[in-house]
C-alpha cells in the first residue's frame, strides 16, 4: 500500500469523529451502515479508539504493516502512545497468542515488555552463534584428548546455564519454548546425542538455579523433527533420563511440557501419532517460501494443512503453535484453527493488531476477511 493509498482512506475515520473523540455508536445513522461501520461500531462498544488508530484497524490485514509506517504511529523504535493503547486493545479483543522468536535475554525483555506472550521458539543451538559460548562449543567439537575434551564440556555447561539463567530471568516466568540441539557437524548420532546432554544438564541446572532465587521457569522441550512416534518417545525418554541424573530428588518440583518441532512434508499420520504422546506442537514455517506477496499468502501455513487435519482428529485440544508466520499468513492461521503464532520481533505489533482485527470482523460479519 503506497503513501497516497493510506491517505485516501481516512474520509470514513474523519466522518465518525469529533475533535479526537470517537462518535458513539447511537450516532451513526441508517445511511452510514457497511461492513466498516459495523466494525466501528464494535470498536465503540468496546470502549473507543483513537483517530489514527481507527484508520489502522480500516486498512487491509495485509497493509497493517504499512500502515503502521505511513501513519508515522511507530518511529525510530519507540512506541507512540496511541500504538500502545491500540495495542493493548488488539490484546483484550484477540485470543489468538502472540509469542516472540528473541533468544537472547535483552530482546526477550523487551518483546515481553512490548506484550508478547511468551517465546514460542528458542532454538538449541541460538545460543552457540556468538561469542565465548560460540569458542567453546567449537572448542570441545574439535578437542582431540579425552581429558582436555572433559575440560571443555564443563565449561561449556557452565556458560550455557549461565546464558538459560538470563533467558528465564528475562522471561520471568512466560512460557519458553526451547528445541534441542540441531548442528550439521554433528552427523554421528552418538555425537549429538553428547552435545544434547551437555545442552540438556546446563539447562537443568539453570532452572535448578532459578528455582533457589525464586524464579518461575515454564520450560516446553521440543524435539527436531521427529520422523514417527517412537523417534519421539525415545527422545522423551532420553530428555528425562538427563533430567533425573542432573536433578534427583529435585526433579519433581520441575515442570516440563514436552512437544515436537514439525517440518514440511512430514507423514501426516506420524504428526498425529506423535500429538498423542506430545503437550505441543510446533509447525516451523522458516525457510518456507515467502508469504509476503498476497498470491503467495498462506502457504507457508497451507504446507501443514493435511498434518494439522489429522491431528485435530486425534488430539483436538492439543496446543498447536506456528512458527516463522507474517500478517498475510493470519487468514489461513484462523482457517486450521491454530491457538498460537511465533514470529520475529518487528513483526510483533502488526500481528497483534491483525489478529484483534480479523477476530473483530469474523464477529461482526457473516464474511469472513
Amino acid at each position: 500500500m503506497t503513501e497516497r493509498h493510506w491517505g485516501a482512506g481516512s474520509e470514513l475515520g474523519e466522518r465518525l469523529w469529533e475533535d479526537e473523540k470517537f462518535i458513539g455508536a447511537d450516532d451513526i445513522t441508517a445511511n452510514d451502515i457497511s461492513p466498516e461501520t459495523d466494525l466501528l461500531k464494535h470498536f465503540a462498544m468496546a470502549g473507543g479508539v483513537t483517530h489514527e488508530e481507527v484508520l489502522l484497524l480500516l486498512a487491509s490485514p495485509d497493509d497493517i504493516k504499512e500502515a503502521l509506517r505511513v501513519s508515522g504511529i511507530r518511529h525510530n523504535g519507540t512506541d507512540r502512545p496511541s500504538l500502545a493503547r491500540l495495542l493493548g486493545w488488539s490484546d483484550r479483543n484477540r485470543r489468538l497468542k502472540v509469542m516472540s522468536r528473541s533468544a537472547d535475554p535483552e530482546s526477550i525483555t523487551r518483546d515481553l515488555g512490548q506484550g508478547a506472550q511468551g517465546i514460542g521458539l528458542i532454538r538449541g543451538e541460538d545460543a552457540l552463534q556468538h561469542g565465548l559460548l560460540q569458542e567453546v562449543y567449537s572448542a570441545w567439537l574439535n578437542s582431540r584428548s579425552a581429558e582436555k575434551s572433559a575440560l571443555l564440556r564443563r565449561r561449556l555447561i557452565m556458560l550455557w546455564m549461565t546464558y538459560w539463567v538470563s533467558v528465564f530471568q528475562a522471561a520471568a516466568g512466560a512460557r519458553c519454548a526451547i528445541s534441542l540441539l540441531q548442528d550439521a557437524r554433528l552427523s554421528n548420532t552418538m555425537d549429538l546425542r553428547e552435545a544434547q546432554d551437555a545442552q540438556l544438564e546446563s539447562l537443568f541446572r539453570a532452572m535448578e538455579q532459578c528455582g533457589a532465587e525464586g524464579i518461575d521457569c515454564q520450560l516446553e522441550l521440543l524435539a527436531v523433527r521427529p520422523a514417527h512416534a517412537d523417534e519421539f518417545t525415545s527422545i522423551h525418554n532420553f530428555i528425562e533420563e538427563v533430567a533425573e541424573q542432573t536433578l534427583m530428588d529435585q526433579k519433581r518440583f520441575v515442570r516440563i511440557r514436552y512437544g515436537a518441532l514439525l517440518g514440511e512434508g512430514m507423514s501426516p499420520s506420524a504428526a498425529a501419532e506423535i500429538a498423542r504422546l506430545a503437550d505441543v506442537l510446533v509447525f516451523d514455517c522458516e525457510g518456507i517460501g515467502n508469504s509476503a506477496s498476497s498470491d503467495e499468502a498462506g502457504q507457508k501455513v497451507s504446507a501443514f494443512s493435511e498434518m494439522i487435519s489429522r491431528i485435530r482428529r486425534t488430539k483436538p485440544q492439543l496446543t498447536l503453535r506456528i512458527n516463522g508466520v507474517g500478517t498475510a499468513d493470519l487468514r489461513m492461521v484462523y482457517r486450521q484453527g491454530i491457538h498460537e503464532v511465533c514470529c520475529h520481533p518487528s513483526e510483533l505489533a502488526a500481528i497483534r493488531i491483525t489478529g484483534a482485527r480479523l477476530e473483530m470482523r469474523r464477529r461482526c460479519s457473516p464474511i469472513a476477511d
